[in-house]
């Protein structure tokens, strides 16, 4: 409920703070004394569109703030579903300002939120109703809404959304493998050209970086050959004699007929032996470097670069590296085995959505057949309170209807398979019409008035503003709407502002609303009526240019009665 509520600088309310209870409270003034202003800054603090006139002249800003608390399980659903959360006290805090500037400021529980976001908290928790702020009881859409709820639709409701969105989940699902499927026979061809041409490549890892090392000892083949020959004669065998090795053979024998006077001539020898070992070692070892050079150098050149264009053109086309086309030959291979399933997966899933979609159509059958039926008993109730407020010609009715395709089969929504529309007759004889189409404003207080006794106990919002809905309406009708206002206040918050004592006899709190001069200027203030204040204030509405004590006394009398109205549904 709203506890509290804190105003500045609107209009000509410089500084405003009350404290609310449950039950009806009501608020009285004479014209001009600023009821309309504490209706607008409520408006504001729900987000309404407010502009920077409503600012008090010579301030830079305007403030409402709204303390709501002991608020309801339902309520706390819904705001946690927006992901608004009270504090550890279960409060929240709401804050709208407007700066001169025209700029916003949204705070909920001291945190900056979006206009958006502290507009969905507001119409959570508090709604207006006047003859103006109809909107939801217009909306076709919110009809179902109400509808469900008088009802007790919630657990079907959440019956068939589990089977309806499973239906959408494998709805969703087998379109995208449907589209897949159109794409089928070109991506399969496509996978097994590529492996067609992996595989004929015969492709080896690293076989790229063997090929360009193979190229160069190819591209210099004669040069190197020569080199690896010049090293291999100087060292070793060379046909004209001269090489470092038969030199090294010459001084051995010498060194072996020197060896009788020679001290280690032997020492000497088996070292020159060694290294003649040594430098034919590295003779026949650059030789070898001639084994890899072909007779036929460009035919090989030629093969080798056919073979790195192919492998360049299959890492273009697969990978940017050898690794990558031949780990693609694979990936391709497994992709064709997924296809290979495909069509036992394609019947499985179409299978098990025709399952899915059956059950959702025997949720949405129970559903329409709970809301059919409650539809007959909320018609009966609103009727019942209709009568009641002396609208002896008014008939409302619900129509329930399924929404069908052009084949007549009922289409599956979120909501189930139903639209629902408040509708009503104005006089006898005529046909139905929704109710926005030619509900009067003073109707539509009372028929709006009639569905929330009838809804009461199962009431959404915490917090109800009734805004001079009595307008235009006789005293016995008045009364008749007192009564329903404090019926309903026994199951959600109540405020009414009125211009009517019977409605205002009948709350459990009265505020009146005044206006006065303080340095020159205009000032509302709002007090918190005593018994004997409340009678004072009945006697003003009730009565003419002088308050009489036939008029007190009357006033008296009528407070005693909207005291004891009753303070249950009936």
């Amino acid at each position: 409920m709203l506890s509290a509520l804190h105003i500045e600088n609107i209009a000509v309310i410089k500084t405003l703070d009350l404290d609310f209870s449950k039950g009806l409270s009501v608020l009285t003034g004479e014209t001009g004394a600023g009821k309309s202003i504490i209706i607008g800054s409520l408006r504001m603090l729900l987000g309404a569109k407010s502009d920077k006139d409503l600012i008090r002249n010579g301030e830079k800003e305007a403030l409402v703030e709204g303390l709501f608390t002991d608020i309801d399980a339902y309520s706390l659903k819904r705001l946690a579903e927006e992901e608004i959360l009270p504090d550890e006290n279960g409060e929240l805090l709401l804050l709208r300002s407007l700066t001169t500037e025209g700029k916003n400021g949204c705070k909920i529980n001291g945190r900056a939120v979006p206009l958006s976001k502290l507009r969905t908290a507001g119409q959570i928790l508090l709604c207006i109703h006047g003859q103006h702020d109809t909107q939801t009881l217009l909306r076709s859409e919110t009809h179902i809404g109400l509808l469900d709820r008088f009802a007790g639709c919630e657990e079907q409701l959440a019956r068939y959304k589990d089977a309806y969105n499973r239906s959408i989940g494998l709805k969703i699902k087998l379109t995208a493998l449907l589209k897949d499927e159109g794409q089928k026979e070109q991506t399969v061809k496509a996978l097994k050209l590529a492996i067609k041409e992996i595989s004929e490549a015969k492709l080896k890892q690293g076989e790229d970086e063997e090929l360009e090392n193979r190229k160069k000892v190819v591209r210099d083949a004669q040069k190197l050959a020569k080199q690896a020959r010049i090293v291999y004669r100087a060292l070793y065998k060379n046909e004209k004699g001269g090489s470092a090795g038969d030199l090294i053979e010459i001084a051995g024998t010498a060194l072996e007929q020197l060896s009788d006077v020679l001290e280690g001539s032997e020492e000497y020898i088996a070292r020159l032996t060694a290294c003649r070992l040594e430098l034919e070692e590295i003779a026949r070892s650059a030789y070898s470097v001639c084994e890899l050079c072909t007779d036929n150098p460009a035919e090989e050149l030629n093969r080798i670069e056919d073979r790195l264009d192919l492998i360049k053109a299959l890492k273009k086309k697969y990978g940017g590296e050898l690794s990558d086309v031949i780990a693609y030959e694979q990936s391709a291979k497994e992709k064709l085995m997924q296809y290979a399933k495909r069509e036992s997966e394609l019947q499985e899933l179409k299978e098990a959505l025709e399952a899915s979609v059956a059950d959702a159509r025997r949720e949405a059958e129970k559903l329409s057949n709970l809301r059919k039926a409650g539809a007959g008993q909320l018609e009966k109730a609103v009727n019942s309170q209709v009568r009641y407020l002396d609208l002896e010609k008014v008939t409302f009715s619900i129509a329930v209807k399924e929404e069908c395709s052009a084949a007549g089969i009922p289409k599956l929504g979120a909501l189930g398979v139903d639209s629902v529309c408040f509708m009503i007759v104005t006089n006898p004889g005529e046909l139905p019409k929704p109710l926005s189409d030619i509900a009067s404003g003073g109707e539509l207080s009372r028929i709006m008035l009639a569905l929330k006794v009838a809804l009461a106990d199962k009431e959404a919002t915490p917090s109800l503003v009734f805004d001079e809905i009595d307008t235009g309406i006789s005293g016995k009708t008045s009364q008749k709407i007192g009564i329903k206002l404090r019926e309903i206040s026994a199951y959600t918050q109540v405020f009414c502002i009125t211009h009517s004592a019977q409605v205002a006899a009948c709350g459990h709190n009265h505020y009146k609303i005044s206006k006065s001069q303080v340095d020159g200027r205009n000032r509302t203030q709002v007090a918190l009526l005593s018994r004997s204040g409340r009678i004072e204030e009945l006697a003003r509405i009730m009565g003419g240019i002088e308050i009489t004590k036939s008029i007190l006394d009357g006033a008296e009398e009528l407070l005693n009665a909207g005291q004891q109205a009753p303070q249950e549904c009936v």
